[in-house]
């Protein structure tokens, strides 16, 4: 599904294709999140490593794309890993190195894992540009002057919620692409399935994580509903929801 004439979103993964660049993003993995859950007495019936790398390998392969960038928080835990998280990091790069070349932009959860992605030749990046997209995680603002007009981030983990005629409240992931002064944004969701994020046509724009959408107008934004390895669909601007 086209989110502008070189951006596609690979149905129905969330993930994007920058197809003049032949390169997939992703992001927010939280890889290791299961063990903030236990701790917090919180069980869930086993990992979800292998689905979060099967979103992003499926995609990957059925684009050949050359190149893979995670846009950040590929980890969880804020502090050094714990041996779970630093085994499914490693095994995430081994898979998704196997079939593309590998980058990874830094996200605010990604303390430490400079040591993991040296130890494959991994790339740490900032932010990074490729073709006309300026890609950063999003937790970081960046003035116009230094992106340019066409940005893609994640961070925020955008969902919208939706009524049903019970009046039983629904929640998605969603793509957002909003026009934030001159730049075109589009904001990815979570690659996880248990981080749901931030319902943007129910909440106060201040009330967001990014800096980059914080107390924006965003009603004329256009979400992208998914479900994850089921459907994408396109809704109504968020000011009809």
């Amino acid at each position: 599904m086209k989110v502008d004439r070189r951006l596609t979103i690979v149905e129905p993964w969330p993930v994007l294709y920058i197809e003049s660049e032949s390169t997939l993003v992703v992001s927010d993995l939280h890889l290791g999140i299961e063990e903030q859950y236990e701790r917090e007495g919180v069980h869930l019936p086993g990992s979800f490593l292998d689905e979060i790398i099967q979103s992003v390998k499926e995609p990957a392969k059925k684009v050949s794309a050359e190149r893979i960038v995670i846009l950040g928080d590929v980890k969880h835990e804020f502090g050094k890993p714990q041996e779970l998280e630093w085994y499914g990091v490693k095994k995430l790069i081994k898979e998704l190195s196997s079939i593309a070349r590998l980058e990874v932009v830094r996200g605010n959860h990604d303390n430490y894992i400079l040591n993991i992605l040296s130890e494959f030749h991994i790339p740490l990046h900032l932010n990074m540009r490729v073709g006309d997209y300026f890609l950063a995680h999003g937790h970081v603002f960046y003035s116009e002057e230094e992106t340019g007009k066409k940005v893609i981030i994640g961070h925020e983990h955008p969902t919208v919620s939706v009524r049903d005629d019970l009046g039983i409240r629904h929640r998605f992931k969603a793509f957002l692409k909003c026009r934030i002064g001159k730049r075109d944004v589009v904001v990815l969701p979570s690659a996880s399935r248990i981080t749901l994020g931030t319902d943007i046509n129910a909440v106060n724009s201040l009330d967001l994580l990014s800096p980059f959408l914080k107390g924006r107008e965003l009603g004329d934004s256009i979400p992208y509903l998914i479900e994850p390895g089921v459907q994408v669909r396109r809704f109504p601007k968020i000011s009809l929801l």
